[in-house]
């Protein structure tokens, strides 16, 4: 698989590491106002389709939990790109 962020190229699972480790600000991790509840947010570079996910952790322990937040988009990311961008 490719990475949407530059020219990295390997399996899944190196792919996913490669993108928690250099792309980690893809992943933006904020408190939504509108919400009231701390959320992660992602966009496709390919196509721009975006997501938007409350987490059931408080802000307070943000800092704990950055680096498993981002796997976890990332993860959701790869499966898009599987679905929606399979061989571009």
């Amino acid at each position: 698989m490719n990475c949407p962020h530059c020219k990295f190229s390997g399996p899944r699972m190196d792919l996913h590491a490669h993108l928690v480790n250099a792309h980690g600000e893809a992943i933006k991790i904020y408190v939504d106002k509108q919400l009231g509840k701390l959320v992660y947010e992602m966009t496709c570079p390919l196509c721009s389709d975006s997501v938007k996910q409350p987490l059931k952790k408080s802000a307070a322990v943000l800092g704990e939990y950055h680096r498993e937040i981002r796997m976890v988009a990332f993860d959701l990311l790869l499966y898009h790109l599987q679905e929606k961008h399979e061989g571009d």
